[in-house]
């Protein structure tokens, strides 16, 4: 079969000869012709270090050659960027301009780096000669659209690709949306016609379905969408998968065989690793763990820690280290080193805890069998029992069950037997993002009459749900309070209080920041939240119960005034109700995990002591009837802490098995009062992402009769919502009206359709 390689420019095939690179693979074959020969968008997905830069620069390169010699014949001497990179991280920014700059500077192709590392000279540089390859990332990107509006135009005149790296990271979050809007914005601005418009070209991790990377990628441009996939391109045999999964009871021998795993020994004499955790203060422990045996056995101190609130020169020496240094390395991190940087060999992945998502799990096992063609990860899980967890009701029930091991086993089954992968869709009403991009626009370009801003914004391919009388109310509020204004001539600018929020380097990116919030009774602070209540909601902090009173956000305080709670106000108490976060827990691993507490099968992966601790979760849920009942009743002996329980007929543990928005949606069907009073629901509370604990003066059978006619006659989820005590869950839902915040909430966080899976799952 004859190589595409001969239709790359001649001066590149030469750059590549001269450094004596290896024959193409499979993705960047075929790749060369999908970009050279047609004006599509295009969509490469393939594993970390597969090749895929070079896939979508090779072709890239040879064109903007191509076009600067017809250029040249005519003697256009036109300016401006040709190629837009946009990636997640500055540091894969800076990781991919050491790896293409040689080859570029060698083609005479500019290349610049844009973001808040970047010096100003540099910057200056580009703006007044603009030409090239431009890497920035969407943050730097919102603020360059802010700050340089009268330079867009010529800066992007000459805009043929924009090159979105990672997009499984972008797809169906606030910060993918904005990026769409961003690029929008930009074409917008130019002279371009539709048919004209840069083409967009997608790097990403393997995904389950590559639909809505697509759907995501093309964002309403009518181009169309070639995946370049490499499971299908591939031209060798793909990377031995070696899993083990251990379990712990105790954190002495949990970090000492993680330690152990660390460590190089005579088939290994160096040996690198990533421990993925999914906190931050999870990381640091590990490190600190460590760090404490090493020097204990007196042996060499080789762990660095890497997320993202370590400072980036510690980061880059914490990379350097793992990519450079022969000696053995290990890093512990977050999700800030799942992206592709540039890590250098990776000998083993290890995973405190049970992976996130399956779509987690595959990007980390990714990172490791580049060189060896073995794909190691080692995942260790310890019960998180405690004494205060015995002594609260009905607790010591669940910590029978390995929850952490179980939901481990369930993702690597999904994963190994269905290939399943979890599909990542867009918020159907992201409101708050609509904020955002209001106030930007208003910055950058000036003022507009009402019609011009609700035309200009509705058009863009987030917003494609978003009413006419939604944003024509959600302007009206702005005006009100205070954050735009009318002018004599009545169009719409900025107003003071939006100018402050604007002007502020918070505003770029649009995920929430992790800055605390004060929480203050009569001007004494009681401790700190790092979320924002709505006002008259319920707090539960040092041991109290507060209502929030007043919100003073531009000093980062809440001020709250002492509750006193009725047996009402307690069943819905805001502290264990509304801090579920954003859905991350999909019903499909949910129910696999209930097939694996039921089902008899071994996993050939496990340890002894996971395997042991399997069976003791396996026979108590048999004991339970956990097949056939969705309960676990409690004895008197266990509910004497539990409110009403004394005189109530029943309390039991109830497993609906549902992901985070089905769960999010019972329990607010729970908390109805209607509702409530049919169910004879006396207290219920949610005590891990699992499960409720519930009293009720029903029997549990009668209890689930009930609440399965109630769900079957709800059809509208902003019904079960109350307009004063809608949670935040943007960055910017502090300044939406209660109306639209609630349709907001209902569309983006809650799903009638998993709770009525419920239903017949339940029957």
């Amino acid at each position: 079969m004859k190589s595409n390689f001969s239709l790359l420019n001649e001066r590149l095939r030469e750059y590549i000869y001269e450094k004596k690179w290896p024959a193409l693979k499979g993705i960047q074959e075929a790749a060369i012709p999908a970009i050279l020969d047609t004006q599509n968008n295009i969509l490469i997905a393939a594993e970390t270090a597969s090749g895929k830069t070079e896939a979508c620069f090779f072709p890239i390169i040879t064109l903007i050659l191509r076009e600067r010699g017809l250029q040249k014949e005519s003697e256009n001497e036109e300016t401006g960027i040709e190629v837009l990179y946009i990636g997640p991280l500055k540091a894969l920014i800076n990781d991919q301009f050491e790896r293409l700059e040689p080859l570029l500077h060698e083609l005479d192709i500019k290349l610049w780096r844009w973001h808040g590392d970047v010096g100003k000279t540099h910057k200056k540089r580009l703006l007044d000669n603009p030409e090239g390859i431009l890497q920035i990332t969407p943050e730097s990107l919102e603020a360059l659209l802010l700050r340089q509006g009268v330079k867009i135009k010529s800066l992007f005149n000459r805009l043929k690709f924009i090159v979105i790296d990672e997009v499984h990271a972008f797809i169906g979050t606030d910060r993918g949306a904005q990026l769409i809007c961003l690029l929008e914005r930009i074409q917008e601005m130019g002279e371009q016609a539709l048919d004209q418009a840069p083409r967009r070209i997608g790097l990403s991790a393997t995904l389950g379905d590559f639909k809505y990377a697509l759907e995501w990628l093309e964002a309403g441009k009518g181009k169309g969408t070639i995946l370049i996939n490499e499971s299908k391109e591939r031209d060798a045999p793909g990377r031995c998968l070696s899993l083990a999964v251990d379990y712990f009871t105790n954190s002495e021998q949990f970090y000492s065989s993680i330690y152990e795993q660390c460590r190089a020994d005579h088939n290994a004499p160096s040996r690198k690793c990533i421990i993925f955790t999914n906190s931050r203060v999870e990381a640091e422990e590990a490190a600190a763990a460590l760090k404490k045996i090493a020097a204990r056995q007196n042996e060499e101190d080789h762990y660095h820690v890497h997320h993202g609130s370590i400072a980036a020169t510690l980061k880059e020496e914490a990379e350097k280290n793992l990519r450079e240094t022969e000696a053995s390395q290990t890093i512990t991190a977050t999700a800030t080193l799942e992206l592709g940087i540039d890590i250098g060999r990776l000998d083993r992945i290890i995973q405190i805890g049970a992976p996130i998502s399956v779509s987690t799990f595959v990007q980390r096992l990714g990172r490791s069998g580049r060189r060896s063609g073995v794909s190691q990860m080692y995942f260790c899980s310890m019960d998180n029992q405690t004494q205060q967890s015995s002594l609260q009701s009905g607790s010591s029930a669940l910590d029978k069950i390995p929850w952490t091991l179980i939901k481990t086993i369930a993702i690597i089954e999904l994963y190994l037997e269905e290939q399943w992968i979890e599909n990542i869709e867009s918020k159907p009403l992201p409101l708050s993002l609509l904020c955002h991009q209001t106030l930007s626009i208003l910055a950058s370009l000036g003022e507009h009459n009402t019609e011009e801003i609700i035309n200009r914004i509705l058009k863009y391919p987030p917003f494609n749900n978003i009413k006419e009388n939604d944003y024509y109310e959600l302007l009206d509020f702005l005006e009100h309070s205070g954050y735009i204004e009318k002018t004599e001539d009545d169009t719409l600018i900025l107003g003071l209080e939006a100018e402050q929020i604007v002007n502020h380097y918070s505003f770029y990116p649009v995920f929430p920041d992790e800055s605390e919030f004060r929480v203050t009774f009569k001007g004494t602070e009681i401790g700190k939240i790092n979320f924002i209540p709505p006002e008259d909601s319920l707090l539960v902090l040092g041991g109290s119960s507060w209502r929030v009173s007043d919100l003073r956000l531009n000093n980062r305080e809440i001020c709250v005034a002492p509750a006193r709670l009725s047996g009402e106000d307690a069943l819905n108490e805001t502290a264990r109700i509304w801090r579920g976060g954003s859905s991350l827990l999909h019903t499909n691993i949910v129910r696999r995990m209930r097939q694996v507490l039921l089902e008899e099968k071994h996993y050939r992966y496990l340890s002894a002591s996971a395997a042991l601790r399997l069976k003791q979760g396996r026979d108590y849920a048999a004991k339970q009837n956990l097949g056939k009942s969705l309960f676990i009743e409690l004895e008197k002996k266990l509910t004497r802490n539990l409110p009403f329980a004394e005189s109530a007929k029943s309390s039991f543990i109830f497993f609906p098995w549902l992901g985070s928005m089905g769960m999010r949606t019972l329990s607010l069907v729970m908390q109805n009062k209607v509702i409530r009073k049919d169910l004879k629901l006396l207290y219920m509370e949610q005590i891990n992402p699992y499960a409720f604990r519930i009293v009720s003066d029903f029997t549990s059978e009668r209890f689930r009769r009930m609440l399965n006619y109630q769900i079957s006659i709800i059809d509208d989820p902003e019904s079960l919502l109350e307009t004063k005590r809608i949670p935040y869950t943007d960055k910017y839902d502090y300044l939406l009206p209660p109306g639209l915040l609630k349709k907001q909430y209902a569309a983006n966080m809650l799903s009638i359709e998993e709770l009525k899976s419920y239903v017949k799952f339940s029957n």
